[in-house]
């Protein structure tokens, strides 16, 4: 997973080239939050930015992500110093904090609390999230001199951004005993359902942009997920459709199994709860249980 990421910007800083030029008051945000030179580096050239029509220029193959969260801009910068590794740094504009919160979690593998509201440091890799804004800081190779400036840039940026955003509603109804934190996820696009929690390829569970979706694990196996829908009446059909549809053991079972993976559905409107896990069913009541106490 980290060499993947390692890839992805490594095409991030070969699509650079291809940007937009920023506008006067695009310039002015950036300026304010990203120093002009840092430790001996210095900005390289004119700073770019990237909007939902043509960020596919700059993350090549990845751009999906980012979109299904409602991106809205992407500031970028390179910073450069003769005789050691560039630095690069992408300011990710998602419009509000939940999806800046969604992004960063996306694929977390543990959660620091050494930058902004949440942060994530692997090999020369830095990101962090902070109010509406997703953060990630790139050097090309590792020393002690950029990743000693890497942090430093981290710490300038998210000392530049005032507000704190909020953790969404909805993240916070898992159930916190047994949850693991670096497991969270949320999100409002189903196919990273079907990456997490694979039920099936296709939207069976009629999720679309205007509904929310929260999933954590927990340490018996176990997997939650909760969907909001934006209505009462889109849960209840959609609870329906599954039913009468694609698992028609869920009207005669509470609790039943699927491809060695046991399941159970439930239903508070507007919300949905699943619970799975494919080694044992015991824990799927009792936390689905704890869940509807804390939807309530």
């Amino acid at each position: 997973m980290k060499a993947i990421k390692l890839i992805i910007f490594f095409l991030i800083f070969i699509n650079g080239a291809f940007a937009m030029q920023i506008t006067s008051e695009d310039s002015s945000f950036v300026t304010s939050i990203l120093p002009d030179t840092l430790n001996g580096w210095r900005s390289e050239g004119s700073d770019q930015i990237y909007t939902a029509e043509n960020l596919y220029e700059f993350i090549d193959g990845g751009a999906e992500l980012y979109l299904s969260y409602g991106f809205k801009k992407l500031f970028h910068r390179t910073y450069v110093r003769e005789g050691y590794p560039d630095i690069l740094v992408d300011v990710f504009d998602m419009g509000n904090a939940a999806n800046a919160f969604g992004v960063f979690m996306h694929t977390r593998e543990k959660v620091e609390a050494a930058f902004g509201q949440g942060s994530e440091y692997v090999q020369g890799f830095l990101n962090f999230w902070k109010d509406r804004f997703y953060i990630s800081i790139l050097t090309m190779a590792e020393t002690a001199q950029s990743k000693a400036a890497l942090f430093k840039l981290a710490a300038q940026i998210d000392a530049q951004i005032p507000q704190k955003g909020k953790i969404p509603d909805l993240v916070r109804k898992l159930p916190q005993e047994g949850l693991k934190p670096a497991s969270v996820r949320y999100f409002h696009h189903y196919i990273w359902l079907n990456s997490y929690l694979y039920l099936s390829h296709d939207n069976i569970l009629n999720i679309s942009e205007k509904d929310r979706i929260a999933l954590g694990k927990y340490s018996d196996g176990s997997t939650l997920v909760i969907i909001q829908y934006e209505n009462v009446e889109k849960a209840k059909n959609s609870y329906q459709t599954l039913g009468q549809k694609y698992f028609p053991e869920m009207k005669k079972h509470r609790v039943f199994k699927v491809r060695n993976m046991f399941l159970l559905f439930d239903l508070q409107p507007p919300y949905l709860i699943i619970a799975a896990n494919d080694q044992s069913a015991d824990g799927l009541t009792k936390l689905v249980q704890k869940t509807i106490a804390q939807l309530k």
